[in-house]
């Protein structure tokens, strides 16, 4: 299987969820030319952000710059994904690869527990100003 096939496996559950939430589904590009989403989600994800507060939003900025994916963001912030299944989208591609060509210590493990301090510290951060 591709990685192209993975992420509409993954991913499509998520921008289902998405879509009903916010009433407008992300594009799944799956070329490193990527283009732009619907305008339309631009301007619903907007709203989103204008609602939470600085805290939130902080924490919001925080599982999006680890995970290079405000939709990760989103649906963590939203109680959607976990952190273990936000890491496994995240870390996707780069699962992947490992598959295919091994572990690089020192470079693959230490992504991973850096990717995994960074969204958990976000996550349980994002706890704590919520409650």
């Amino acid at each position: 299987m591709g990685i192209s096939d993975l992420q509409v496996e993954y991913m499509d559950p998520l921008f289902d969820w998405m879509e009903a939430e916010l009433g407008v589904r992300p594009v799944l590009y799956t070329s490193i030319f990527a283009g732009k989403q619907p305008q339309e989600l631009v301007n619903a994800m907007e709203r989103f952000l204008k609602k939470t507060d600085n805290w939130e939003l902080t924490a919001i900025d925080a599982v999006t710059a680890a995970a290079n994916s405000i939709t990760i963001a989103f649906a963590v912030f939203r109680g959607r994904l976990d952190v273990e299944e936000a890491i496994k989208l995240v870390r996707l591609e780069e699962d992947l690869q490992v598959e295919k060509w091994g572990l690089v210590e020192g470079g693959h493990d230490v992504d991973m527990a850096d990717l995994r301090v960074h969204i958990s510290s976000a996550v349980a951060f994002l706890g704590l100003v919520k409650y």
